[in-house]
């Protein structure tokens, strides 16, 4: 194990004036841009970025840095970008950082060169081969361009950026990391996979490694949801879509003790989109918003998980409490090299077609991380349980097939693979939970340790044997625009995420101030955030028949299910937020089947409207 040192995050920087003439850093096989000194608080004009499609953009230099950009050839016609920013010798931590690319683009993460920077790592981005964000050119005849973006991008960054550390600083660098989310999350992964010894840890969020189905899945869903004819009948429209996720956290957000807006654990919940069906005279008022029966076919397809034209699942549904949105530009480019294609027929098959010929190496298996493990290397995986992009369901799969197909037990996969869920928290960043856990820039001044900030978490654990059980994530107060200002709130958030399944012979639930408070808000800055609940296990369970949750009341004595026996459970029926406006109540018999699903054997009927708020003890 290397030796571990801690950071010195406040330490000041040193003055300096080493060489970051182009000099030093012209390397084989490489073309060197610019390399400029600029010193700390310095304004970075960029104002025409070519790797972000021309997009300008005002930096500041956290600390001093040597900003170094090259271009390295891949092919006789492919070539990609890397930027590096160094701070000074003296300031430097003597690590190394690389970091992805977002959607199809090219765009360097100028985001993760500032925090890596001001973190003081040899920070690095890439365009992954190409530049520009929306459009098909890049790929149009161009299979070197797609491979660069599809597997080899990330791997050809971190070699030069090794090269460039050796030319600046003299030496080598003491460990190498990661840190990526989305198709930055895939490359992560993949580089675990594919080329293990290219980072010792890696830090990926929401990782689309299923990324040509992730692509595929926007277009089905379109279509389901009655695009392009938005004039049909079962069409679902964005202000109808914010209505179905708003009633979807009244119904389901006090589920986990706490009514603050979140839908804790979305994928455990079932949405009957009837309750919004529309009768008679509504609909007609002003901001009232109802389903029709088409439309209600329509959303109830949309959460369907998405089959392969021989009807195998795929790609998991989304989970409740998420919007979607749809693409098309890769299909074009990378699939069917055509500018004719549109998504107005796309399908299924279009979907296997597009998996089976794999363009650049995309859709690379990445279960794989025999070697990646044997070297001691660490992923720390998170995934925000409202992802509108990508399913967190896709997280899990990802997880359980790594250890499907390496064999390993739990405990040989916590030794070196931790996945976190951040409740609340969208795609990669924002929403209404607390996802700050350090990944965007800037970073929070306050929470500059490995307990708030997931790559420092990493670090310890690569470098210092520390696992990481757990990180500690921020609610800022306009929780909405991921705007870092006044903290509401700080969760603990446990990195194992998966429950003990529920079996027939073994069912317990009880409160005990031993267990982790991974599901509730430990701190509460002011009047407006949740206020803290009891710290307790909740064994969140979905049931076959009705759609309802169970789960014990904050505080509950233990409840135990053992050898069969039957119990008697009190089901409140409800149709107003976290169960309140209760309109009957019922004691009823419940059952575990041979599958492990509790079942109630006579549960009240739901009128419409109604939904089952709390199923517990009586």
């Amino acid at each position: 194990m290397k030796p571990y040192r801690a950071f010195a995050l406040i330490t000041p920087t040193l003055a300096f004036t080493p060489d970051c003439s182009g000099e030093i850093f012209t390397l084989p096989n490489t073309t060197l841009i610019s390399a400029s000194l600029y010193p700390t608080n310095t304004t970075l004009l960029l104002p025409q970025v070519p790797s972000c499609g021309g997009a300008a953009f005002n930096l500041t230099t956290p600390t001093s840095i040597c900003r170094v950009v090259l271009d390295v050839p891949t092919s006789s016609t492919s070539a990609v970008r890397v930027e590096g920013w160094l701070p000074s010798p003296e300031a430097w931590n003597t690590r190394l950082l690389a970091s992805g690319t977002g959607g199809i683009g090219g765009c360097v993460d100028y985001a993760v060169l500032q925090s890596g920077a001001l973190l003081r790592f040899a920070v690095f981005g890439t365009n992954a081969g190409h530049d520009g964000a929306v459009g098909c050119d890049f790929f149009l005849g161009r299979p070197e361009t797609v491979r660069d973006f599809g597997v080899r991008g990330v791997h050809v960054e971190v070699e030069t950026a090794r090269r460039v550390v050796g030319a600046y600083y003299g030496r080598r660098e003491t460990a190498r990391y990661y840190q990526g989310c989305s198709t930055g999350g895939r490359q992560g992964v993949q580089e675990a996979a594919v080329f293990p010894g290219d980072f010792d840890g890696v830090l990926v969020g929401a990782p689309g490694v299923e990324w040509l189905r992730i692509v595929a899945s926007k277009g089905i869903l379109a279509r389901r949801v009655g695009w392009p004819d938005i004039g049909s009948e079962g069409y679902v429209g964005d202000e109808v879509w914010e209505e179905i996720v708003r009633r979807q956290v009244d119904m389901f957000d006090g589920a986990d003790g706490v009514v603050d807006g979140i839908v804790d654990e979305p994928l455990r919940h079932v949405f009957d989109p009837a309750v919004m069906a529309c009768r008679e005279g509504m609909g007609e008022g002003e901001g009232e918003v109802c389903l029709r029966p088409e439309q209600v076919e329509s959303v109830r397809r949309a959460y369907e998980p998405i089959r392969d034209s021989e009807g195998r699942v795929v790609y998991p549904a989304f989970g409740l409490g998420a919007d979607t949105v749809p693409g098309q530009d890769f299909w074009r480019g990378a699939v069917y090299n055509s500018t004719s294609w549109t998504p107005h027929a796309f399908n299924e098959s279009q979907m296997d077609f597009a998996v089976a010929l794999n363009p650049g190496g995309i859709a690379t298996d990445v279960r794989n991380l025999t070697a990646f493990r044997a070297r001691s290397g660490k992923i720390l995986q998170y995934h925000g349980r409202a992802d509108q992009t990508v399913t967190p369901a896709l997280s899990a799969e990802l997880f359980e097939g790594v250890r499907g197909v390496t064999g390993l037990t739990q405990a040989e996969m916590d030794g070196f693979y931790r996945l976190f869920f951040v409740p609340g928290m969208r795609h990669c960043s924002g929403g209404r939970g607390a996802w700050d856990i350090g990944q965007t820039y800037p970073l929070d001044g306050r929470r500059l340790g490995p307990r708030g900030n997931a790559l420092l978490a990493l670090v310890e654990w690569v470098e210092g044997g520390r696992v990481v059980e757990e990180v500690v994530g921020a609610m800022y107060g306009d929780a909405q625009d991921g705007v870092k200002g006044e903290v509401v709130a700080e969760r603990t958030l446990n990195s194992n995420p998966f429950r003990t399944p529920l079996s027939s012979n073994s069912y317990q639930m009880e409160t005990s101030s031993r267990h982790p408070a991974s599901r509730s808000y430990d701190r509460v800055a002011n009047e407006s955030a949740p206020r803290q609940v009891p710290t307790y296990t909740r064994h969140h369970q979905t049931f076959t028949y009705p759609q309802v949750e169970h789960r014990p009341e904050p505080g509950a004595d233990h409840h135990r299910y053992v050898d069969g026996s039957q119990a008697t459970f009190e089901c409140l029926v409800g149709g107003g937020r976290g169960g309140s406006n209760v309109r009957k109540t019922s004691t009823v018999p419940w059952e575990v089947d041979a599958d492990g699903d509790v079942i109630m054997t006579d549960a009240p009927p739901l009128e419409r409207g109604d939904s089952y708020m709390r199923f517990g003890r009586s």
